[in-house]
């Protein structure tokens, strides 16, 4: 029984600890939309997740993709994170040959084995007035798919590609605000 009385007051830290508020943080949300004046069939469409690649879609039931900013590890450069927050953690990533890397959801980036003779990048973005650009030198291009689909991809200028692409922009659009509770 004297057991029972040195276990109160751990339940009742226990039920004060359950009670306590949960920290929520105010995310700014975004949407990437792309900016090519010279194809209208594609500029000022937002990017979409479809399977784990971002482009361009058609579907009526692919959304834009939202996602919020963080800094990363890299001085100067930024991480994307998709919203609504899970579990586990996704991030907007680059992955493929180095001089073409197409820009798909990554989920655990750190994680990531991109294969022989392929890279992934997650935390290299670089954010000015509200474009999207990777470090170092290079350019977002548009590639036609079926129907009126593009799959974006970033392109250093080293790759050599088909000449059907679009040089496009990816402008952060302002998608409103949302809650995570974590750290």
């Amino acid at each position: 029984m004297k057991w029972a009385i040195n276990l109160l007051p751990l339940g009742l830290l226990a039920a004060f600890a359950s009670a306590a508020p949960v920290v929520e943080r105010q995310l700014e949300l975004y949407q990437l939309q792309v900016s090519c004046p010279a194809n209208k069939n594609i500029d000022g469409r937002f990017l979409a997740l479809n399977n784990s690649t971002l482009g361009v879609f058609d579907e009526e039931d692919v959304n834009p993709v939202r996602v919020y900013t963080t800094k990363s590890q890299k001085e100067g450069l930024n991480e994307l994170h998709t919203y609504p927050v899970g579990i586990v953690d996704h991030t907007i990533g680059l992955i493929g040959p180095p001089g073409l890397l197409t820009l798909v959801d990554m989920m655990n980036p750190p994680t990531v084995k991109p294969g022989e003779g392929n890279i992934a990048q997650w935390d290299t973005f670089r954010l000015t007035d509200a474009k999207l650009t990777n470090d170092g030198a290079g350019q977002w291009l548009a590639f036609p798919s079926a129907g009126n689909t593009w799959k974006v991809k970033w392109s250093d200028g080293s790759a050599v590609i088909t000449a059907d692409f679009m040089v496009v922009d990816v402008v952060l659009k302002s998608a409103g605000e949302g809650r995570y509770n974590g750290e």
